[in-house]
């Protein structure tokens, strides 16, 4: 299964962009830390590395709304 580099902007309708697919992490997150370098720290633009089957799938998994952890009293 391949790797996909997504560049994704969090504004009012979150947005992905498909960069590349890659067969190991290891070129992914070369990438994507190549990217993340080259953006200015204003710059509201994050770069992600996703593994998954097919490009749907990676952009599903990208988009997904996730909750908070919990966190326990004794992790604050």
């Amino acid at each position: 299964m391949p790797y996909f580099v997504f560049k994704c902007q969090n504004n009012k309708f979150r947005s992905v962009d498909h960069i590349e697919a890659f067969e190991s992490f290891k070129e992914a997150k070369a990438l994507a830390k190549e990217l993340r370098a080259k953006n200015s720290p204003d710059d509201p633009l994050a770069y992600k590395v996703v593994f998954a089957e097919d490009l749907l799938e990676a952009e599903m998994l990208i988009l997904e709304k996730r909750e908070a952890p919990i966190l326990r009293e004794w992790e604050k």
